[in-house]
């Protein structure tokens, strides 16, 4: 039994409040409620036998205590050393090396002080750690490295994936079923035995694309990995076992068909989040009816509203189409967000226009560039600011000369009227190059200047409050915009007020 005294905080909790109040009860109905007066004492309070009794009570102890087991004492504050509350002490995690790994330490220097120290942003985290491997050798790597290495190979509960690289032994125990015991009769009346259903008394010994090994029971190996574990049986000849006997034939036979209907589901674009994706306005329609509500009908009407803007409708023989100018087709595309928001969107058949003449390529910021200024934003203390430009290119002007007749999208009134395109709609050859240059002239605007090692960073000279110089990013992916600034939020409403 280890004896100590109960902490301020111990004695704000529930728990402990209650124990206590027990512990009051338990005296009380034990010996009752007795107030000791001086009379009661076998001795005066002033009288010498009493000063006698107390001469060896230390008077200026002042509430300290000696614990009982002083090994179990908890340290105090200014004890604890930088690896006492690690978090990432004795995690196990697979590195570079492809082997399961074990943390066991922080690297230290040569006066034993550990190497790196610990910050909130993981970009300045400089810690590193020892992690030991099951080939017995012991490597270092730093805190992002093993934290990233950790993140990837869990689920979202934190659970660890094991993916199965082969199965290299098994075992069978006395409870499982004998040749004897491998059918039992139908009570329905049929003459034809069932195979009993069991997996009882097998274990696998598993090798994990980790490296580290082993030993499963054979329900959760049937479950995660039907087809290895039927390949092993057939290569052992295990198959007539009651345990395989019920259901590994069937596995084998089905194995290539299995396969097959994994592509097959993978090109299967009907649905998207389970929800049944249109082709047509009409299907649109009909969906909406079905279920009752009018989710696509609102994306159409939303996606028209946010386009009119790109069309001009010709009035017939009173504004004839203009010379030069070519007919399109023209239709709306159907799709689901993340969060089951339904999106139309207009787009052109570029596909029958013309080769331009000039260039279309459009850029976009490199992989490389954006975690370079990921850095620049932790070392520069700096924030950030994400945003995406809706409907992007129809804000700039179209490069090609064409039309298209609406369709029954556009109402009963304008239905069959030629409509010029003067805006770059989604869809037509030259739209994302005639997008990247007004965007580019707007940044100029901003006296923003294009990188020389990557167009699609733009960036400015700034200065903080204190007077701390740095320089302004725009990261630009089609319509996607990163800003990295003191105050991005700045930046933010100037681009609101053009787009």
């Amino acid at each position: 039994m280890t004896v100590r005294a109960i902490s301020e905080a111990e004695l704000q909790t529930h728990t402990v409040q209650e124990e206590l109040k027990s512990y009051d009860q338990t005296i009380q109905r034990k010996i009752g409620d007795q107030t000791l007066n001086e009379s009661d004492l076998p001795f005066a309070i002033d009288s010498e036998e009493l000063k006698r009794a107390l001469a060896d009570v230390e008077t200026s102890d002042q509430g300290t205590y000696d614990p009982v087991e002083p090994d179990a004492e908890r340290p105090d504050l200014d004890e604890y050393d930088e690896e006492t509350l690690d978090n990432l002490l004795s995690a196990e995690v697979v590195l570079s090396k492809g082997f399961l790994g074990k943390v066991i330490g922080r690297k230290r220097d040569k006066d034993g002080n550990p190497i790196g120290r610990a910050h909130r942003n993981p970009i300045l985290d400089t810690r590193v750690y020892e992690v030991s491997f099951s080939d017995g050798t012991i490597s270092e790597y730093s805190v992002n490295v093993i934290s990233k290495a950790l993140y990837t190979q869990v689920d979202a509960d934190g659970n660890r994936f094991l993916l199965l690289k082969e199965i290299i032994d098994h075992e069978k125990d006395p409870s499982a079923l004998s040749q004897d015991d491998i059918t039992f009769s139908n009570t329905s009346g049929s003459c034809n035995p069932s195979k009993k259903i069991t997996t009882k008394g097998w274990k696998f010994q598993c090798l994990w694309a980790d490296g580290s090994s082993s030993w499963e029971h054979m329900r959760n190996l049937n479950d995660a990995n039907p087809i290895e574990l039927a390949e092993y049986a057939q290569a052992y000849g295990l198959l007539h076992e009651p345990a395989f006997a019920w259901w590994a034939k069937d596995v084998l036979d089905r194995r290539k068909r299995i396969i097959q209907k994994v592509k097959s589901r993978y090109w299967q674009r009907t649905h998207k989040f389970g929800i049944r994706l249109p082709k047509t306005i009409t299907k649109a329609l009909e969906l909406d009816k079905q279920n009752q509500n009018t989710l696509w009908y609102d994306a159409i009407q939303k996606e028209l509203k946010n386009a009119q803007i790109a069309f001009k409708f010709l009035d017939g023989e009173d504004e004839p189409i203009p010379i030069g100018y070519k007919e399109i087709p023209c239709h709306i595309i159907f799709d689901i967000k993340m969060d089951f928001t339904r999106k139309a969107r207009f787009v052109a058949g570029g596909h029958k226009t013309d080769p331009p003449s000039s260039l279309t390529f459009s850029s976009v910021v490199s992989r490389d560039s954006e975690r370079i200024v990921f850095l620049l934003v932790a070392l520069n203390d700096l924030d950030i600011l994400a945003a995406d430009i809706g409907n992007a290119y129809i804000n700039a002007d179209v490069r090609e000369k064409v039309y298209f007749i609406a369709g029954d999208e556009f109402g009963a009134s304008r239905k069959g009227k030629p409509v010029i395109i003067i805006k770059a709609l989604y869809g037509l050859k030259t739209s994302g190059a005639a997008w990247r240059a007004h965007f580019a002239e707007t940044l100029h605007s901003l006296g923003f200047t294009s990188s020389l090692a990557d167009p699609d960073v733009w960036y400015r000279p700034e200065c903080k409050p204190d007077g701390f110089k740095y320089y302004a990013y725009i990261l630009v992916y089609v319509d996607d915009i990163l800003v990295v600034c003191h105050n991005p939020g700045d930046i933010m409403k100037i681009l609101a007020k053009s787009f």
